[in-house]
């Protein structure tokens, strides 16, 4: 029954399904204010609105209505309280249902992490630290840069959501993923090396061409059309994926592991 006395439909077949970096699903919160649906995480009423689960304010005292209450115990969906965003703080995967809302939330991350780096000039103080050697230097301090790489993570996450990737490469993302918030950037760069070249296989075993530009710090791999596909190829997100490669670069440029064994490069 909804606050007007009549009874809402018992099954909401589309609005089961988790849109990227969302977790939880549209329609698990009712906005008495606008008498509209929404996302309970993030407490966004537009189904097409990129999520803002980093910087949720709390509802007004006395403004949640019941509905609020129940959306917040729903199984898996943990709203953080922070209101300033902090590219330090990353949500744990048992927040999220979903892995492919895990893997759209953490993209979403990356990027806008960049971007913060970016206006309040920490990257700007790595590079001068770095000095002129560091060969992503100028590409790190891009906006340009930064600006594509927002249109991209969200095309991704839109591949995402229509479940265009397998569930193996879903897996493998999400573990590359996790290594990246655990600082464990060695191994996530072990995952991105498998998802695109295969586990312990190279040029001898596989028909593919690998070039590595130093200049841009990034690992380009195409698989010859005659040898099948790859699941990388197939999903269309072979671009994608190189881009997660250099949030990764970003990331531990401006949040290295104290234990330098963990650090790639």
């Amino acid at each position: 029954m909804n606050v007007e006395g009549g009874y809402l439909a018992t099954s909401r077949y589309v609005e089961d399904t988790y849109s990227p970096g969302h977790a939880s699903v549209w329609g698990s919160w009712y906005c008495t204010a606008t008498r509209s649906w929404g996302f309970a995480c993030c407490r966004a009423l537009s189904r097409d609105a990129a999520p803002r689960c980093h910087v949720l304010r709390q509802p007004a005292s006395g403004a949640a209505s019941a509905s609020d209450a129940g959306a917040n115990k729903l199984k898996g969906d943990k709203i953080p309280t922070t209101t300033t965003f902090d590219p330090a703080v990353w949500r744990d995967r048992s927040a999220f249902e979903t892995p492919e809302g895990f893997l759209a939330w953490c993209v979403r991350h990356l990027v806008q992490s960049w971007q913060a780096w970016l206006t309040d000039g920490s990257l700007e103080t790595w590079a001068r630290s770095a000095g002129s050697g560091h060969s992503s230097a100028a590409a790190f301090l891009s906006s340009k840069c930064a600006a594509e790489a927002s249109q991209c993570v969200e095309d991704f996450c839109r591949k995402v959501a229509e479940r265009r990737l397998s569930a193996e490469l879903v897996r493998k993302l999400e573990e590359m993923c996790i290594s990246i918030s655990r600082r464990e950037y060695t191994h996530a760069y072990k995952v991105y090396m498998d998802v695109t070249i295969g586990s312990k296989k190279w040029q001898s075993n596989l028909p593919c061409m690998v070039n590595f530009s130093a200049s841009r710090q990034d690992t380009e791999v195409q698989w010859t059309p005659d040898s099948g596909a790859n699941p990388v190829d197939e999903a269309g997100v072979r671009t994608h994926i190189v881009l997660l490669r250099r949030l990764t670069s970003v990331a531990q440029a401006l949040l290295p592991n104290g234990d330098p064994s963990k650090n790639c490069g």
